[in-house]
């Protein structure tokens, strides 16, 4: 009988083992695999990072480039500005001129 009982215990340690083995070669499994998708997905989202980055990077050298178009387009405005009231001041002063010179000459109504 103690014979029938050291076979039973031996089954279910041989059994027993043979479970544990299996649980650990799938918890290994599920850890490895685990650890590569993370791994897949942190590339990933280093590699989302650094191109919303360089776009950031884009954006902002077009913000700055169209400030300075806006700053020389300003400045060009102001110029034409100042040559449109020298022009019309020259313009006045010729008028006057003109009108000077017709009634010098009889011709002003």
């Amino acid at each position: 009988m103690d014979e029938d009982n050291n076979k039973k215990y031996s089954a279910k340690m041989v059994l027993v083992s043979f479970t544990v083995g299996v649980l650990l070669c799938l918890s290994l499994c599920v850890y490895f695999y685990s650890s590569r998708t993370e791994s897949a997905e942190s590339r990933n989202v280093n590699r989302t990072i650094q191109q919303l980055t360089t776009d950031g990077d884009r954006a902002t050298e077009a913000v700055n480039s169209a400030e300075t178009g806006l700053t020389e387009a300003q400045d060009t405005a102001n110029r034409i500005s100042e040559r449109t009231d020298e022009s019309t001041s020259v313009l006045d002063r010729l008028q006057a001129e003109l009108d000077g010179i017709a009634k010098a000459n009889g011709l002003s109504e």
